[in-house]
C-alpha cells in the first residue's frame, strides 16, 4: 500500500501506480489497471495489449474505496489487505514468458497465496 498510496495524487499514471496493479506487476509487469477488468500487457494500440482480465466484485469496489482516497493518500494505508481470484484464460497463459514467471515464483518475495490465479479454458 505504501508504494500505492499516492495514485493519481503525485503519479502520472493511475492505471499503473494503484495497488491492485503493483500487486500483479511481478507476474504482469505492464499491467494496467481500469475500473472494471485489468490489462495484463498494458493499455495501449498494440494488438496483444487489447487483452483484458475481468476483476472480479472485490476488487472493483477495493479500487473504488482506495480512488475515495484521493485528496488524503494517508488513510489508503489504512485499508485492509485482501485477496481476489483472477481468470486467466488460454490466450493470456499463451502470452506469458514462462521463464519469467518461473523466476517469480521461485523468487523469496512471492508468495502464492498473495493471489489466487485461475486458468480458464474456452
Amino acid at each position: 500500500m505504501e508504494q500505492s498510496k499516492n495514485c493519481g495524487h503525485q503519479s502520472p499514471e493511475n492505471g499503473t501506480h494503484c495497488a491492485i496493479a503493483i500487486a500483479l506487476k511481478d507476474i504482469f509487469p505492464d499491467v494496467y489497471v481500469a475500473a472494471d477488468c485489468m490489462y495484463p500487457f498494458g493499455n495501449a494500440d498494440d494488438e496483444c495489449k487489447k487483452v483484458s482480465i475481468p476483476l472480479p466484485p472485490i476488487a472493483r469496489q477495493f479500487a473504488k474505496l482506495f480512488d475515495g482516497f484521493y485528496l488524503t493518500p494517508g488513510l489508503r494505508l489504512l485499508l485492509p489487505a485482501f485477496e481476489f481470484p483472477i481468470e486467466i484464460h488460454d490466450e493470456v497463459i499463451n502470452m506469458i514468458n514462462i521463464d519469467d514467471l518461473h523466476g517469480v515464483i521461485n523468487s523469496s518475495s512471492f508468495r502464492v497465496e498473495e493471489i489466487s490465479v485461475q486458468q480458464c479454458h474456452r
